[in-house]
């Protein structure tokens, strides 16, 4: 007898603690808040701002040093600047950055890091002069 008392005793105390945690406020996730859509919000698109930057000032430096030619140079940062173009827009219009667009500007900053990465390894840059 005594040992059911104290095993009930635990059951109700270990219920009366875990009663204010389960009475905590979640909120609904699948609506996301006003610009932030889904989770990804200006931290996101920041981190990827900072991705396509470091991309153009290390294809300056390849230009600088006559690792690529010139139009591989301007190919290239042309499509650093349609990144940011889009970056800029999807955060400006307000309804925020979901998951698709994630996505898919991740996969076109490793697409052109692949491209530079080709380029550089192509052996063509000798013969082009500034």
């Amino acid at each position: 007898m005594r040992k059911l008392l104290i095993s009930t005793v635990a059951a109700v105390s270990a219920l009366a603690v875990a009663a204010p945690a389960a009475a905590q406020y979640y909120p609904n996730r699948a609506v996301p808040a006003y610009g932030y859509g889904y989770g990804y919000n200006q931290g996101t698109v920041r981190a990827l701002q900072v991705r396509v930057n470091r991309i153009q000032q290390d294809l300056r430096r390849l230009a600088q040093y006559r690792m690529i030619s010139r139009g591989e140079y301007y190919n290239r940062q042309q499509d650093a600047r349609e990144i940011e173009r889009r970056l800029r827009r999807d955060l400006r219009d307000g309804r925020g950055f979901n998951a698709r667009e994630f996505a898919q500007t991740q996969q076109r900053i490793a697409r052109l890091e692949y491209k530079i990465s080709r380029d550089v390894r192509d052996g063509r840059h000798y013969a082009f002069r500034w």
